[in-house]
């Protein structure tokens, strides 16, 4: 249902809007994370190996959904917390039209230019790797219009404060993507193509899930005929409040695919093991991202109706919680990384350095929980830009510090993670210096009237 997040104790609003938003995290990260260890598992290393550096370049493309469907978020929020109805409609009818074409684009490029991007972009030498990639990676794109689709709906659900919605739409799509795991790789032997096939026919699953829900579950949502048009000024809205996010999911993809180059010049072994290790990394963001969604739609909606004093007792609630539970998570993850890590069926020197790289961010990880709360304040009030600036920022400030180790300091292949806390500690500075300065007080794209109708809730 939706939720008018204008109104109630801000702390509270935004943990049980963000709780169902980490749920449908962590079942989407079992994508990922079920293709890499069946494919570890019942293929070979050199197979989990192809599927996380296919990881790294599908989030390149993926970056471009988030992007672009946060700015929908955004857009769509701020009208609904101005409780402007019509624009609300117009703003959802062109961020799908927009998203989708989108995506249709990137679906075409991704299938024929995939061997291309892995042996150019990423880097990727070892031919029987390559060979594993390219299969897994042409039949991963064909779902790259899926995801647009889905992010534009859950985007539209997350907007108007239903974040529940999407957990039941991941929990489709995550346990159609186990099922059809174990059948396509274990008994039907299709090796990484299997698994591929798999995750595109489970997006397949929650697109068409989410698209019923939202028209079923919201009659206002429904189009009449004509209803369904593209306005050019939501779409240059829309984009102007998503392009800022895009660019900097884009340059974080990057940047993850600068240090996947890098991982991928250390061999096999380190290839596999980074692999590993990024997969349980991936659950340690779950909850910070989580807060990031609720605490960025709480301010979208309360900046909307001008209620500042919210926003700044949301965000001490929402900073509390995040760190409360990066604590938990990381002791957790620096106690388990060895039991964990050897789920993924990697052994000897590829364990060790898995093990290696989860303690290491097992003891960093309090600082991407202290900055994105921040971050996400600015974002949903509109200041993108400077958001996107912060983000940007952290990517080159790692990337760079990690060849310099490799290269000139010959830190050799922990280079690749070691970096990191240097690009998060500058974020935090960068975070915090906005938020204290009052900018984004002035960033609304929208103000609530006083003479509007009220949304019947």
């Amino acid at each position: 249902m939706r939720k008018d997040m204008t109104a109630g104790t801000e702390w509270k609003q935004i943990a049980l809007f963000s709780f169902p938003i980490m749920a449908g995290n962590i079942l989407q990260q079992l994508y990922n994370t079920v293709d890499g260890i069946v494919v570890g598992n019942f293929v070979n290393e050199s197979a989990l190996a192809a599927v996380g550096t296919c990881g790294v370049l599908s989030f390149l493309f993926l970056s471009l959904s988030m992007g672009l469907g946060n700015g929908a978020g955004i857009m769509i929020a701020q009208f609904f917390g101005a409780k402007r109805m019509h624009e609300l409609k117009s703003s959802m009818s062109t961020s799908l039209i927009l998203l989708v074409s989108i995506g249709a684009v990137l679906s075409v490029f991704g299938i024929f230019a995939g061997r291309w991007l892995l042996s150019g972009l990423m880097n990727v030498k070892d031919p029987v790797i390559l060979d594993y990639a390219a299969v897994y990676f042409e039949i991963y794109a064909v779902g790259f219009i899926l995801q647009f689709a889905y992010n534009a709906v859950a985007a539209i659900l997350r907007a108007v404060g239903d974040s529940k919605a999407t957990l039941l739409f991941l929990f489709v799509s995550a346990f159609l993507n186990l099922g059809l795991d174990l059948l396509f790789v274990i008994t039907f032997n299709w090796g990484v193509a299997g698994a591929a096939v798999a995750t595109v026919i489970s997006q397949v699953g929650s697109t068409v899930v989410s698209i019923i829900y939202m028209f079923r579950r919201y009659p206002q949502f429904r189009f009449s005929k004509g209803e369904f048009v593209f306005d050019p000024d939501k779409g240059k809205l829309c984009l102007r409040l998503g392009i800022p996010t895009t660019i900097q999911q884009c340059i974080v993809s990057f940047g993850n695919v600068f240090i996947q180059r890098l991982v991928n010049s250390f061999g096999s072994v380190t290839m596999a093991a980074y692999t590993v290790g990024s997969r349980i990394e991936n659950y340690l963001f779950v909850p910070t991202m989580g807060f990031f969604t609720g605490m960025s739609t709480f301010t979208a909606q309360n900046i909307g109706a001008g209620k500042i004093d919210r926003i700044k007792r949301g965000l001490v609630g929402t900073g509390v919680l995040s760190a409360s539970v990066c604590i938990i998570l990381s002791v957790s993850l620096y106690i388990f990384s060895e039991p964990v890590s050897r789920l993924f069926g990697v052994s000897d020197d590829a364990l060790a350095q898995a093990v290696e790289f989860c303690r290491f961010y097992s003891k960093i990880f309090i600082l991407f929980a202290a900055y994105m709360p921040v971050n996400a304040l600015l974002q949903g009030s509109g200041d993108v830009i400077y958001a996107s600036s912060t983000t940007m920022t952290t990517l080159i400030v790692r990337v760079a510090m990690a060849y310099v180790m490799a290269l000139l300091l010959d830190v050799g292949y922990s280079s690749c993670w070691k970096s990191t806390p240097i690009g998060w500690s500058a974020a935090v500075v960068m975070a915090f210096a906005r938020y204290a300065s009052g900018r984004w007080k002035t960033k609304s794209i929208v103000k609530r009237p006083a003479t509007d109708i009220e949304l019947q809730m």
